[in-house]
């Protein structure tokens, strides 16, 4: 009774104290001549010992063939290894999908210029992944890259609830390291990148750019700069413009690139985000944007967040339209 008293209270382990290995009867044994001494304490950790020691996987000695964990459950390998790899590729959703860019959702924010036909107040989420592609094609240590990030703006404080804009972001990149250690400069990025609204018309929001980007590493703060150059859309014959561009001042606006400082301490993430178009003949336009995560106390793995940005370019349909807005939410990856 004493024994089934015990494995009712570590019954948050996935299975009970059936000891048959040496290991199991010795830790056992070990945990009654504590209870017999009244130390509960010591008998407790013996218990969960002996519990432990038989959570490992065994193989089925019948086909003498290794299993795979599933949850309180087993999963058979197959002969082959391809078919193997397939399954815990499917059932462990484990495809090498890695995050990308911040992952997060911001359920109140607010834009303190007013603009026509949307409300102040809104929610923000973006989602942002990339999964390499291969590995050392450049015989540099350099990773390729297909990344995928997607913010969207939703006017939750309208009656009908509209996505006011969401703004698509594929690209494709090379990852390289710098391996010289006593260079400021860690790793430099390689690219190509199509932005769009999905949108058609005059709404329509859409540039390709290529970019290369460097990470610099000085004193535990890093800073990160990039330059671009956008593609001319210069086939759309049916817009009025001289190019056949139907977004031709984006430069105007968002510039030649931007500069991104990153500063971590202990586990909160200061992550400051810069753009200017660099023209001081009274035409000067920019953005500065600033993101800091901090520990949430009762949640693991997710962060709180706050969101500051003020200047051109929040999303693509404002890219011409000065916003200043506060936001504050949670974030899974920064």
């Amino acid at each position: 009774m004493k024994k089934i008293f015990f494995c009712a209270i570590i019954a948050f382990l996935p299975i009970t104290l059936c000891a048959t290995d040496t290991e199991d009867e010795q830790a056992y044994q070990k945990a009654l001549q504590y209870e017999k001494q009244g130390n509960i304490i010591e008998a407790m950790k013996w218990y969960k010992k002996a519990a432990t020691k038989s959570l490992h996987v065994k193989e089925d000695s019948s086909k003498n063939e290794p299993l795979l964990r599933f949850g309180k459950n087993s999963i058979k390998k197959y002969k082959n290894e391809s078919t193997s790899e397939s399954v815990e590729k499917i059932i462990f959703g484990n495809f090498d999908i890695k995050p990308y860019k911040a992952n997060f959702i911001l359920p109140y924010t607010y834009d303190f210029d007013k603009k026509e036909g949307r409300k102040q107040r809104e929610t923000i989420f973006q989602l942002s992944f990339k999964k390499p592609l291969a590995k050392n094609i450049l015989g540099l240590q350099d990773t390729l890259y297909l990344g995928y990030t997607q913010t969207s703006w939703w006017q939750t404080f309208e009656t009908s609830l509209p996505f006011r804009e969401t703004n698509y972001r594929p690209e494709i990149f090379f990852e390289i390291p710098y391996l010289n250690e006593y260079s400021p400069l860690k790793a430099y990025k390689i690219g190509l990148l199509h932005e769009s609204n999905g949108r058609g018309g005059e709404d329509s929001r859409s540039w390709n750019r290529a970019y290369i980007q460097g990470l610099f590493q000085y004193m535990g703060v890093f800073i990160s700069p990039r330059v671009w150059y956008r593609f001319h859309e210069w086939d759309k014959k049916d817009i009025d413009d001289a190019n056949g561009d139907d977004n031709p001042y984006m430069y105007d606006y968002l510039g030649y690139g931007d500069l991104r400082i990153s500063v971590p301490y202990r586990k909160t993430f200061l992550d400051v985000l810069l753009r200017n178009n660099l023209k001081f003949n009274g035409q000067n336009k920019g953005a500065v944007q600033v993101n800091w995560t901090f520990p949430l106390p009762w949640i693991e793995d997710m962060y709180g967040f706050l969101y500051y940005f003020n200047g051109y370019g929040e999303s693509l349909i404002d890219y011409n339209r000065k916003t200043q807005k506060l936001g504050i939410g949670f974030s899974i990856t920064r």
